[in-house]
């Protein structure tokens, strides 16, 4: 992973923050990827989302249908803005993060499921 993709935001990526996440979800049916490590995982994700680690999501994603939009959660938006490039390389085209991260989802008191 190149770590200055914490900091570069691809064109192609969308931000959508918490308010635009159920209906994101409702309408397109994306595969929600959280890109933390597993114990941030376990402390509290979105619900149905996939635990792939940013270290491993590459090869966790090789699986995942392309034409489906792809919803990327971390911390705080960077690790899942870095992730975003990688699945863009790989040939994904709707990929989309929460901007802000599970940080910004939590402070606006959202659910969580807890593993």
């Amino acid at each position: 992973m190149n770590l200055m993709n914490l900091f570069r935001h691809p064109r192609q990526l969308k931000d959508l923050n918490p308010a635009q996440i159920d209906g994101f979800i409702q309408q397109t049916q994306p595969t929600v990827v959280d890109v933390r490590r597993a114990e941030e995982y376990q402390s509290g994700h979105l619900p149905d989302a996939m635990l792939a680690p940013l270290g491993t999501m590459a090869r966790e994603m090789e699986k995942v249908d392309r034409n489906i939009p792809v919803l990327l959660i971390c911390k705080t938006g960077h690790r899942s803005q870095a992730a975003s490039w990688d699945l863009l390389k790989m040939g994904f085209t709707d990929v989309q993060h929460l901007k802000g991260g599970m940080d910004q989802w939590k402070r606006e008191n959202r659910p969580v499921e807890r593993s």
